[in-house]
């Protein structure tokens, strides 16, 4: 009877290692199982954190050369805006547009009728706007200035005084070599005309001299050339409306 008992005893004892073994078996699978689960994930996870930071490494080389790319197509664009306003230009400058365009078709409708070039470039450059002048032209006489000579009668005014006209040129010298006080005819002149206000426009050159002046709403001609009596020149000078 006690035999009994006892083994009944050992088999429940058998039982229950064997059911907690099994339980131990199952936990240490699951945790197993988890572990792996676990690695898997990290290992996948530092995978995919690779692979993307490879995709931003790449996306930041195209980025920076598609940058690079737009800036060089941007510098192309100004550079090809910049061609086409000096093109514009000159083509603004070359080309004749409105009344000039038709001018020179009047021109070529002349030159196709048989009309030479030469006659119409004389036409050309013998036009001029009518003048209004106001006075009638006066000559008169003054004495140029030298280095040995300035003073009484070296200058000449027209309108009231509003222009002066002085002149200063370089001493003769004889044939012995004396330097003269008149002035050397065959040598530069420097003629000044002098507005009130004290503008000066100065013209230099060998006699005869032309110059034209305007102030006040007036433009003045003047012609300067020597006169017969040693160390004199004549100035000729009008006054017409300007424009």
């Amino acid at each position: 009877m006690s035999l009994g008992l006892h083994e009944t005893r050992q088999r429940r004892q058998r039982r229950f290692r064997w059911t907690i073994l099994k339980w131990v078996f199952t936990l240490a699978m699951i945790l197993a199982a988890g572990v792996f689960a676990y690695r898997t994930g990290i290992d996948l996870a530092e995978r995919k954190a690779d692979t993307l930071a490879r995709e931003i490494v790449t996306l930041s080389d195209k980025t920076a050369e598609l940058q690079k790319q737009n800036t060089e197509l941007r510098a192309n664009e100004i550079l090809l805006e910049e061609r086409l306003r000096t093109a514009q230009g000159r083509y603004d400058k070359d080309v004749p547009a409105g009344r000039m365009a038709a001018l020179l078709g009047q021109l070529q409708a002349k030159l196709d009728k048989g009309v030479k070039l030469a006659r119409l470039e004389f036409l050309i450059a013998s036009a001029d706007n009518p003048r209004e002048c106001e006075t009638v032209p006066a000559t008169k006489r003054f004495l140029v200035q030298t280095p040995l000579y300035s003073g009484a009668n070296d200058s000449v005014s027209y309108d009231k005084g509003t222009i002066t006209v002085t002149a200063q040129g370089e001493s003769a010298v004889s044939g012995t070599g004396q330097v003269q006080a008149w002035f050397d005819t065959a040598k530069p002149v420097t003629a000044r005309f002098t507005a009130i206000g004290g503008r000066v426009k100065g013209e230099t050159g060998i006699l005869p001299i032309h110059a034209t002046v305007v102030h006040g709403g007036y433009e003045y001609r003047f012609t300067v050339k020597a006169a017969a009596t040693r160390g004199f020149v004549l100035v000729t000078g009008d006054r017409c409306k300007y424009p």
